[in-house]
């Protein structure tokens, strides 16, 4: 036993002469390790010195409006946090960041509640910060200084999301349909707003050169005091290749009296317009209304303007040959 104590005595021996040896072989400058101490201590100093001073920090306080009933949502948001500007010794701080945190809670019933609106008083926010903080730090600021947003008591409706955005389709291409899913959301708003609201729309996003389908998710434009569920949807905006296409319509007479009949020649114009080619051939000369006007016929008795009442809205480039047709008018029977 006595032994083997004597064998790990020489080890550990060992091991430190090793060390002191192989210390001996790197050369440090005495001067320099002695720098090095007094530097370190003078940073000690330097900072006890800094945290008795006085002096001002900026921070970031984190919050919770408390006690809030279940039937009330708040329609407007709020800001995340809550800036302090404090001024107080470094050792104030120190003390203050080790025994607690940077939140406070708001009480709902602490907040001004007036026609949708909830807010606090304007020193209200202060003075639960200088709680926070304690005597020895000073608060100088906040911001914000009052919390203000808006509220509503759990009343909601449904209304639609029309796409807000800008579409320009590539060369020889045209625009198809553009589908949201949902396409409908939730609004929660304070009276005044809530019957104002009929529809929201998407983010004014700008789409260039498109050439194939996207799909892509926007959100839902931002409406001040509105509440919006879900505050995004999904995006799909279809583009095909156009074809030119020419189909023969009817032209008929508006505005003609009962007792007379008016004949066009021809009776029939051609019209012209851009297609797509899923949409070819579901086109036909029942979606195109051409009429001319019998009170035009009176101030004009030559020709008579053919004009495009309704199309499709599928459709782009119409052009319609004959511009002006003529006509006869007869007694009806």
């Amino acid at each position: 036993m006595e032994e083997n104590a004597n064998i790990s005595a020489s080890r550990i021996l060992g091991f430190f002469k090793l060390a002191y040896r192989r210390l001996r072989l790197v050369k440090i400058n005495r001067n320099l390790l002695v720098y090095l101490v007094f530097f370190v201590i003078s940073i000690g100093f330097w900072c006890l010195q800094t945290l008795k001073e006085e002096t001002t920090l900026v921070l970031d306080f984190t919050y919770e409006i408390t006690g809030v009933p279940k039937n009330v949502v708040f329609t407007s948001e709020l800001p995340q946090y809550i800036k302090v500007t404090a001024k107080g010794r470094g050792f104030d701080f120190l003390e203050h960041i080790s025994k607690s945190s940077n939140h406070i809670a708001i009480p709902y019933d602490a907040l001004q509640k007036k026609r949708g609106k909830a807010f606090t008083e304007p020193m209200y926010i202060r003075r639960q910060m200088q709680k926070q903080l304690g005597a020895s730090i000073e608060v100088t600021a906040c911001a914000p200084s009052t919390l203000d947003t808006y509220y509503s008591t759990g009343k909601k409706k449904r209304v639609p999301v029309l796409f807000g955005g800008k579409v320009q389709v590539g060369i020889q291409h045209v625009l198809g349909q553009i589908h949201i899913k949902p396409d409908s959301v939730d609004i929660y708003a304070p009276q005044g707003l809530y019957d104002s609201v009929q529809c929201v729309y998407t983010d004014n996003t700008f789409y260039r050169h498109v050439e194939d389908t996207i799909n892509d998710r926007l959100a839902i434009r931002h409406i001040h005091g509105v509440k919006i569920i879900p505050d995004s949807v999904k995006v799909q905006i279809c583009v095909d290749l156009f074809t030119e296409k020419k189909i023969n319509v009817p032209v008929y007479c508006e505005n003609c009296p009962p007792n007379k009949v008016v004949r066009t020649f021809p009776i029939k114009a051609e019209v012209t317009f851009h297609v797509s080619t899923n949409m070819y051939n579901k086109i036909t000369e029942k979606d195109f209304l051409l009429v001319i006007d019998y009170n035009d016929i009176i101030q004009n008795p030559a020709r008579c303007q053919v004009q495009l009442r309704s199309f499709p809205r599928e459709v782009s480039h119409i052009h319609v040959s004959p511009e002006a047709v003529e006509y006869v008018i007869e007694q009806a029977d």
